[in-house]
């Protein structure tokens, strides 16, 4: 019998993916099988390599109900069979996680384990509503109770009086009238700030700010199915002076990508985007027998950008050509020169020259290509989204197949024949060029025009 694989159950926080823990996306790559939970935002799990292979596992919120098992019993049926498991949480393993139970039912089988913690949905909650959870003269201490019931935590919370600091609900919306009633007839004031935060950090983050005599009504509108985490205390009345976050322009914003433009990623990021790497691509540069006999036999080749390049010095390094004993007289794009530098080739910078053999990224069409882009499907469910990132064709093609873009879709690309394909759907398409400033104003203007298309 072989030996039993290894079990890291980790933190993967409330839902933003930049507030995962570096370990735990190394784990991501480590590990040979995720087990997610259903909380698990998609922004997170489009950052686990497509040959990982990935399991959902447990619940949205239990309720109270009884579960049968301690650690689901398809992570112990693969770390029995030798495999590394990343048990991937919401929040963090030991707040509310059932991480006892699970590591007791880990040493019973004999396999090993190691905790990694996340930001725990209160944290980050509180923050990306703009309140801190204590602050000098309102709140000096934090209580953490499950909302199942009326418990003698929240009792004590109430009893305390204004001296009580900063109370956080888990699992406790949907009987919150419940509470709430609960806490003023213990002598809590009715005008008691409260706060529901619903898909914390997330770009569906909303957040519902009343007192604890109002929010048991208004909360039945507020509720559309997303879990919901609740904090009470005077702290919640810093929210609309601290707030940081709506000041972003594409805070409510995903962004599908099937790019490696990391530039235009990192300043979506910045803009307040969250970023899905979905779908994801495989490229293989290789010439056919024809092209690269038409390629050898000229003396003049013309690259139209960096990954025209990549395609010839890839297969180059494949038919063991040496670069030195390149006869070429070649010509290209500043991208395509800047690549062909790092290896000691200097290229002539023009437009293309019509003498030239063209070497292309995108399609025969305008030339040889040499790059063959596979498309890896998602073994997740991805929801709509309003932008999407890439210069590949064949992702447009699968996000318009598969009801990806909502009907005000802007897509952003470096690639003109991606703007030439969309112009005949209803997508629109916004070209980045090289010296796109690419701002919060550019953006804005952007997100203002689709909606009001």
């Amino acid at each position: 019998m072989s030996k039993p694989g290894k079990v890291f159950l980790a933190g993967a926080g409330p839902g933003d993916p930049g507030l995962l823990t570096q370990k735990t996306v190394e784990l991501m790559s480590h590990c040979d099988v995720v087990c997610y939970d259903l909380l698990i935002d998609q922004a997170v799990l489009s950052m686990i390599p497509a040959d990982k292979t990935m399991l959902p596992v447990g619940y949205r919120g239990y309720c109270g109900a009884t579960i049968e098992y301690g650690m689901h019993p398809l992570v112990i049926e693969q770390a029995l069979a030798g495999k590394s498991v990343l048990r991937l949480k919401a929040g963090d393993p030991f707040i509310f996680g059932r991480a006892t139970e699970e590591c007791r039912s880990l040493q019973h089988h004999g396999i090993e384990y190691e905790v990694i913690p996340g930001i725990s949905s209160a944290l980050g909650a509180a923050a990306y509503a703009g309140f801190p959870l204590t602050s000098n003269g309102m709140a000096s201490d934090v209580t953490f109770a499950s909302g199942h019931k009326v418990s003698p935590t929240i009792k004590s919370w109430a009893l305390a009086g204004d001296a009580a600091g900063t109370l956080i609900l888990y699992m406790g919306a949907k009987k919150l009238k419940k509470h709430t009633e609960e806490l003023m007839l213990l002598g809590k004031l009715p005008s008691t700030p409260v706060a529901v935060i619903a898909a914390a950090t997330s770009f569906k983050q909303r957040t519902l700010i009343s007192t604890i005599d109002q929010i048991g009504d208004q909360i039945i509108e507020f509720d559309n199915g997303d879990p919901m985490l609740v904090a009470l205390g005077e702290v919640v009345s810093l929210a609309n002076e601290l707030n940081w976050r709506d000041v972003l322009p594409l805070s409510q914003q995903q962004v599908l990508t099937c790019s490696n433009d990391q530039e235009s990623r990192n300043k979506l990021k910045l803009l307040g985007a969250t970023i899905v790497d979905a779908p994801k691509i495989e490229v293989n540069y290789q010439f056919d027998s024809e092209d690269w006999l038409t390629i050898t036999t000229n003396k003049h080749l013309w690259l139209d950008s960096q990954e025209a390049a990549k395609s010839l010095i890839e297969c180059s390094r494949k038919h063991r050509l040496d670069i030195r004993d390149w006869h070429w007289n070649i010509s290209g794009s500043q991208d395509a020169a800047d690549y062909l530098q790092h290896f000691g080739i200097f290229i002539t910078i023009n437009d293309k020259p019509v003498d030239h053999v063209c070497i292309v990224a995108s399609t025969k069409s305008h030339g040889i290509c040499g790059r063959q882009v596979r498309l890896i499907q998602p073994n997740y469910q991805l929801s709509p989204s309003s932008f999407a990132l890439t210069n590949e064709i064949v992702a447009v093609e699968f996000l318009i197949n598969n009801n990806l873009l909502l009907d005000d879709a802007v897509v952003f690309t470096r690639n003109v024949e991606v703007v030439e394909f969309l112009s005949d759907t209803d997508v629109k398409s916004y070209l980045i060029t090289k010296n796109d400033s690419f701002d919060e104003l550019d953006i804005s203007s952007l997100i203002l025009c689709s909606r009001a298309a």
